[in-house]
C-alpha cells in the first residue's frame, strides 16, 4: 500500500471530495487484496462490498485520525483487520489452529500424486490455489500477520500497531505461520512444483 501524502489525508479530513477520491483510489487495490487473502475464496463475491464497508468506517473515523500516532496506511489496515475479524465472527467461518498441524498429522491426503504436478500452463494458478487453501488453515492472527508482512510489505512495527501486539509476538506469529504453510505445502513442493 503506497503512503498517501499528508496534504491529501488532511484535505480528506476536511471533507475535500477530490482528496477522498484519491484516498480510495490509492488504497482500493490493497484493501481488496488483503480482505480477499484473509477471508479466502468463500467471500470472493463479497470482497468489494466488504471493502466498501471498510472505507465507510475509515471515512466516518477520519476526523479522529492523528498522523503523530500512526501512518495513515497502518491506521487503515487496522480497520481492514477489525472488519475481517467482525465478518468471521458474524458468519462463523471455521478456522484451524496452528497447533492442529503437528508433525504426526498429514498436511493433506492427496488421492493421486499426479494431482500435485500441474501442467505448465496452470502452474501459477494451481500454486496460488494451494497457497490460498493453506492460508485458510492458519489461525486468524497468524494469517493476518502473514498477509500484512508478505503480501502488503508492512514492517514488524507497523504490523504490531495494526494487530495491537508486540513486535516479538508479530515475529513469533509470522514464524509459526510460515512453518505451518511449509508443512501444508510440503506434498505439493515435493512433487516438483
Amino acid at each position: 500500500m503506497s503512503e498517501l501524502s499528508n496534504s491529501t489525508v488532511l484535505a480528506a479530513q476536511q471533507g475535500d471530495q477530490a482528496a477522498c477520491a484519491a484516498v480510495v483510489e490509492a488504497l482500493q487495490r490493497p484493501v481488496i487484496a488483503t480482505i480477499f487473502r484473509f477471508l479466502g475464496t468463500r467471500y470472493r463475491r463479497d470482497v468489494e462490498d466488504l471493502a466498501q464497508e471498510v472505507f465507510l468506517k475509515v471515512f466516518r473515523a477520519l476526523p479522529r485520525f492523528d498522523p503523530s500516532r500512526a501512518k495513515f496506511t497502518t491506521w487503515v489496515y487496522t480497520f481492514v483487520r477489525n472488519h475481517c475479524f467482525d465478518v468471521l465472527k458474524r458468519r462463523r467461518l471455521p478456522t484451524s489452529s496452528l497447533h492442529a498441524v503437528g508433525p504426526d498429522e498429514p498436511a493433506r491426503d492427496f488421492a493421486d500424486r499426479r494431482e500435485l504436478v500441474p501442467t505448465a500452463d496452470a502452474e501459477n494458478q494451481e500454486l496460488g490455489r494451494r497457497i490460498g487453501e493453506a492460508l485458510a488453515l492458519l489461525g486468524e492472527d497468524q494469517r493476518m500477520v502473514f498477509i500484512l508482512r508478505e503480501y502488503e510489505g508492512l514492517d514488524y512495527q507497523e504490523i504490531a500497531s495494526v494487530t495491537g501486539v508486540s513486535e516479538g509476538t508479530v515475529k513469533s506469529r509470522l514464524f509459526r505461520a510460515k512453518e505451518s504453510l511449509r508443512h501444508q505445502l510440503e506434498p505439493y513442493l515435493q512433487a516438483g512444483a
